[in-house]
């Protein structure tokens, strides 16, 4: 049976929503570490041949919660623009949790990476409900997309 493409988006969201309501919430693998190269995949040469398109359509599953544009509102999750060299926990207005207040972390293309790919495992403790995304090329993506709607 085919859906149209509205209801098979909102499949798609309701599907992530409920992932991320299943995620784990385990002891930590570090907020500073190494870049995720450690992981078996060069993030540097991903970056250089992510399709940013890609990205845009990957962040359909975030803005629901995120808006990017320079003097948009926060929703359920800070706005992200000028997110690239911030400091963690520290968009004004937004209430974020203490986990990423007190985290350290600086969004880079290598800090990002971790992040999406599990939230509640590269700072125990956040609010974000998402349960992150496998495919390093996948959020190597949705970072070039970042990178140009953002402002970075």
């Amino acid at each position: 049976m085919q859906c149209s493409p509205k209801v098979s988006l909102l499949l798609l969201s309701c599907s992530l929503l409920l992932a991320a309501c299943g995620g784990r919430n385990e002891a930590p693998q570090g907020g500073t570490g190494p870049a995720a190269g450690a992981a078996g995949y060069d993030l540097e040469a991903l970056l250089a041949s992510a399709d940013p398109k890609r990205g845009e359509t990957l962040f359909l599953q975030c803005r629901a919660c995120h808006s990017v544009g320079e003097g948009e509102p926060h929703k359920v999750g800070p706005n992200l623009h000028g997110v690239f060299g911030r400091r963690a926990g520290t968009q004004p207005g937004f209430a974020y949790s203490e986990a990423l207040k007190e985290s350290g972390v600086t969004w880079t293309p290598e800090t990002l990476d971790r992040w999406l790919e599990r939230p509640s495992e590269f700072i125990p403790g956040n609010k974000m409900v998402f349960i992150g995304i496998r495919d390093p090329a996948d959020r190597a993506a949705l970072i070039a997309w970042l990178r140009d709607a953002t402002g970075a």
